[in-house]
Protein backbone atom coordinates (compact mmCIF):
# COMPACT_ATOMS: atom_id res chain seq x y z
CA UNK A 1 0.00 0.00 0.00
CA UNK A 2 1.32 3.46 -0.78
CA UNK A 3 -0.17 7.08 -0.78
CA UNK A 4 -1.25 8.31 -4.18
CA UNK A 5 0.16 12.15 -4.34
CA UNK A 6 -2.47 14.71 -4.33
CA UNK A 7 -2.15 16.02 -7.31
CA UNK A 8 -2.44 12.52 -8.79
CA UNK A 9 -5.37 11.87 -6.47
CA UNK A 10 -6.72 15.01 -7.23
CA UNK A 11 -6.73 14.17 -11.14
CA UNK A 12 -8.26 10.56 -10.30
CA UNK A 13 -11.47 11.75 -9.46
CA UNK A 14 -11.78 14.23 -12.12
CA UNK A 15 -11.33 10.64 -13.84
CA UNK A 16 -14.29 9.04 -11.72
CA UNK A 17 -16.37 12.87 -12.23
CA UNK A 18 -15.94 11.99 -15.99
CA UNK A 19 -16.23 7.66 -16.49
CA UNK A 20 -19.00 7.00 -13.59
CA UNK A 21 -20.57 10.40 -13.86
CA UNK A 22 -19.78 10.63 -10.49
CA UNK A 23 -21.72 13.09 -8.29
CA UNK A 24 -21.55 13.57 -4.51
CA UNK A 25 -25.39 13.36 -4.12
CA UNK A 26 -26.97 16.25 -1.84
CA UNK A 27 -30.24 15.12 -0.96
CA UNK A 28 -33.07 14.95 -3.38
CA UNK A 29 -30.78 13.50 -6.27
CA UNK A 30 -31.96 10.18 -7.42
CA UNK A 31 -28.29 9.00 -8.98
CA UNK A 32 -24.74 9.49 -7.96
CA UNK A 33 -23.19 6.74 -9.70
CA UNK A 34 -23.81 6.06 -13.47
CA UNK A 35 -21.66 3.58 -14.36
CA UNK A 36 -21.10 2.82 -18.52
CA UNK A 37 -20.48 -0.60 -17.65
CA UNK A 38 -22.50 -4.15 -16.28
CA UNK A 39 -23.19 -3.25 -12.35
CA UNK A 40 -25.49 -4.08 -9.50
CA UNK A 41 -26.47 -2.18 -6.99
CA UNK A 42 -27.27 -3.55 -3.36
CA UNK A 43 -28.68 -2.34 0.04
CA UNK A 44 -26.13 -2.70 3.07
CA UNK A 45 -27.49 -3.69 6.12
CA UNK A 46 -25.12 -3.25 9.58
CA UNK A 47 -21.75 -1.98 8.94
CA UNK A 48 -19.63 -4.88 8.43
CA UNK A 49 -17.78 -6.32 11.17
CA UNK A 50 -14.29 -8.06 10.65
CA UNK A 51 -15.53 -11.09 9.15
CA UNK A 52 -17.21 -9.32 6.51
CA UNK A 53 -14.92 -6.66 5.79
CA UNK A 54 -12.44 -10.06 5.11
CA UNK A 55 -15.23 -11.17 2.65
CA UNK A 56 -14.92 -8.16 0.26
CA UNK A 57 -11.24 -7.97 0.86
CA UNK A 58 -11.48 -11.97 -1.17
CA UNK A 59 -13.61 -10.41 -3.56
CA UNK A 60 -11.25 -7.57 -4.77
CA UNK A 61 -9.00 -10.35 -4.32
CA UNK A 62 -10.53 -12.74 -6.68
CA UNK A 63 -10.94 -9.56 -9.43
CA UNK A 64 -8.21 -8.09 -9.58
CA UNK A 65 -4.08 -9.21 -9.58
CA UNK A 66 -2.20 -6.23 -9.77
CA UNK A 67 -2.86 -2.56 -7.85
CA UNK A 68 -5.92 -1.09 -7.63
CA UNK A 69 -6.92 2.17 -6.50
CA UNK A 70 -8.63 2.82 -2.86
CA UNK A 71 -10.39 6.67 -2.89
CA UNK A 72 -12.41 8.47 -0.37
CA UNK A 73 -13.82 11.59 -0.90
CA UNK A 74 -11.79 14.87 -0.04
CA UNK A 75 -9.49 12.86 1.70
CA UNK A 76 -6.20 10.53 1.14
CA UNK A 77 -6.13 8.09 -1.71
CA UNK A 78 -3.96 4.62 -2.34
CA UNK A 79 -2.58 2.69 -4.68
CA UNK A 80 -2.76 -1.08 -3.40
CA UNK A 81 -3.02 -4.84 -3.90
CA UNK A 82 -6.01 -6.22 -2.22
CA UNK A 83 -4.40 -9.26 -1.67
CA UNK A 84 -2.73 -7.64 1.13
CA UNK A 85 -5.47 -8.10 3.82
CA UNK A 86 -5.22 -4.72 5.22
CA UNK A 87 -7.13 -5.05 8.44
CA UNK A 88 -10.03 -3.23 9.09
CA UNK A 89 -8.88 0.25 10.80
CA UNK A 90 -5.77 0.44 10.01
CA UNK A 91 -3.59 3.79 9.81
CA UNK A 92 0.13 4.61 9.96
CA UNK A 93 1.70 7.63 10.84
CA UNK A 94 3.46 9.99 8.23
CA UNK A 95 6.39 11.76 9.59
CA UNK A 96 6.66 14.15 6.18
CA UNK A 97 3.09 15.21 6.76
CA UNK A 98 3.21 14.87 10.35
CA UNK A 99 -0.45 13.06 10.43
CA UNK A 100 -2.11 9.71 10.38
CA UNK A 101 -2.86 8.08 6.94
CA UNK A 102 -6.04 6.19 7.65
CA UNK A 103 -6.46 2.92 4.59
CA UNK A 104 -10.62 2.88 3.94
CA UNK A 105 -12.92 0.09 5.61
CA UNK A 106 -14.89 -1.61 2.65
CA UNK A 107 -17.86 -0.50 3.90
CA UNK A 108 -18.64 3.26 3.31
CA UNK A 109 -18.89 4.79 6.59
CA UNK A 110 -18.69 8.18 6.80
CA UNK A 111 -17.89 8.89 3.03
CA UNK A 112 -17.31 7.54 -0.48
CA UNK A 113 -15.51 4.56 -0.77
CA UNK A 114 -14.10 3.54 -4.02
CA UNK A 115 -11.95 0.69 -5.01
CA UNK A 116 -11.47 0.69 -8.75
CA UNK A 117 -9.17 -0.52 -10.86
CA UNK A 118 -6.50 1.14 -12.40
CA UNK A 119 -8.13 1.05 -15.59
CA UNK A 120 -11.65 2.18 -14.08
CA UNK A 121 -13.39 -0.12 -15.48
CA UNK A 122 -14.71 -2.16 -12.80
CA UNK A 123 -14.62 -2.01 -8.87
CA UNK A 124 -16.63 -1.45 -5.52
CA UNK A 125 -18.62 1.94 -5.06
CA UNK A 126 -20.08 2.69 -1.70
CA UNK A 127 -22.29 5.58 -0.77
CA UNK A 128 -22.67 6.13 2.78
CA UNK A 129 -25.88 7.55 4.05
CA UNK A 130 -27.73 6.03 1.19
CA UNK A 131 -26.28 2.32 2.45
CA UNK A 132 -25.49 1.76 -1.03
CA UNK A 133 -23.06 -0.91 -2.54
CA UNK A 134 -22.50 -0.46 -6.20
CA UNK A 135 -20.07 -3.36 -8.18
CA UNK A 136 -19.00 -2.94 -11.68
CA UNK A 137 -17.50 -5.43 -13.75
CA UNK A 138 -19.21 -8.43 -14.55
CA UNK A 139 -16.24 -10.32 -12.96
CA UNK A 140 -16.35 -8.02 -9.75
CA UNK A 141 -20.48 -8.85 -9.47
CA UNK A 142 -19.98 -12.18 -9.88
CA UNK A 143 -17.42 -12.14 -6.87
CA UNK A 144 -19.89 -10.01 -5.09
CA UNK A 145 -22.94 -12.23 -5.84
CA UNK A 146 -20.78 -15.55 -4.08
CA UNK A 147 -20.52 -13.48 -0.44
CA UNK A 148 -23.82 -11.72 -1.06
CA UNK A 149 -25.29 -13.81 2.10
CA UNK A 150 -22.35 -13.02 4.14
CA UNK A 151 -22.06 -9.51 3.86
CA UNK A 152 -25.99 -8.98 4.26
CA UNK A 153 -26.62 -7.25 0.77
CA UNK A 154 -30.25 -6.81 0.03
Amino acid sequence: MRLIPKEDNLKLWDGICSEYSFYPSLRGRKRWLKPKRPYKKYKLSAIWDAEQEKAAGDALSAVFEDEIYALVWQSDGFFFDPRENIPPGYRRYDEDRNCFEYFPEYYPDGDYHFFVSRDMHSGLFGHPWRKELIAVGEKMIEEIEKKRKILDLH
